[in-house]
């Protein structure tokens, strides 16, 4: 019956006429499920989640892709002993190293970038301080990103399992949460991290998902079967919390901005 009666608008705006204004509407209703939305914390949920991880009890937090140190600082107000941060970008590192003159004993920061391998790749970048930089060689094909003259320069890289096997005494507490924004790497830091979340049972991880994930192949459902003891829940915008999803339907595995979060399957957020 539904069906039915979904034929008759059907008829009329599959026309091709209305392409643009169906393009419009899809824009629109993507942003209200949680993606595409960016500009501020609070735009995008992380102010509602940061808020709800204080009941949690917080201790270490680790940011991966620190960029200037904005969400380090956050984190800095509800970890109660400490952060851990990786930018590999050098000038974004120098601001990170001024945030850690303000928190000696609680801030620890990195000039590295995190990924799947310890090896020597290209990053690619718009500036200095640039957001956007990507170790993912597809920048070109990604549509907002054409505008852009990206420049580029080598880098190393290292796993995070190899990294704390080196550096145990920064985890001696655990870590409880980690939180990942690598522009279309995020799928390589995770994979190589799982000694490292199998011994320390992070509470949450937040990762990012964008445009870059179609071209690296890495779909929600890749995330769901390396991190078997997630659920996995999709960040609203503004105060409209976060909603499970599952990683096995294809309309949840979309390719536009949208930040996940991973929680442990034995907490519960509400």
């Amino acid at each position: 019956m539904l069906n039915w009666l979904l034929n008759i608008p059907l008829k009329i705006f599959s026309k091709k006429i209305f392409y643009k204004i169906n393009f419009i509407f899809l824009h629109i209703i993507l942003k209200f499920m949680g993606y595409k939305n960016y500009g501020s914390y609070y735009e995008t949920g992380e102010i509602y989640f940061l808020n709800q991880l204080k009941k949690f009890k917080i201790k270490t937090s680790i940011d991966v892709g620190a960029n200037l140190g904005l969400y380090s600082s956050k984190l800095l107000e509800i970890s109660k002993e400490k952060v851990i941060s990786f930018e590999p970008m050098f000038y974004s590192f120098k601001k990170l190293e001024k945030l850690k003159k303000k928190n000696i004993n609680k801030f620890f920061c990195f000039n590295f970038a995190l990924s799947n391998k310890n090896e020597v790749k290209q990053i690619y970048y718009v500036n200095k301080f640039s957001q956007l930089a990507t170790t993912s060689s597809f920048t070109k094909n990604i549509k907002f990103l054409r505008k852009y003259k990206f420049k580029k320069k080598k880098i190393k890289t290292i796993t995070m399992d190899n990294f704390f096997t080196k550096n145990k005494k920064l985890l001696e507490n655990g870590v409880d949460f980690i939180k990942i924004d690598t522009e279309g790497n995020d799928y390589k830091v995770i994979s190589g991290s799982i000694k490292t979340i199998k011994k320390y049972k992070p509470k949450f991880i937040q990762f990012e998902m964008n445009s870059h994930n179609l071209f690296e192949g890495d779909t929600l459902f890749k995330f769901k079967n390396i991190m078997s003891n997630y659920k996995i829940y999709r960040m609203l915008p503004f105060n409209n919390g976060l909603l499970e999803v599952n990683a096995d339907y294809a309309e949840n595995n979309i390719f536009h901005l949208c930040i996940y979060i991973l929680i442990r399957k034995d907490i519960n957020l509400s």
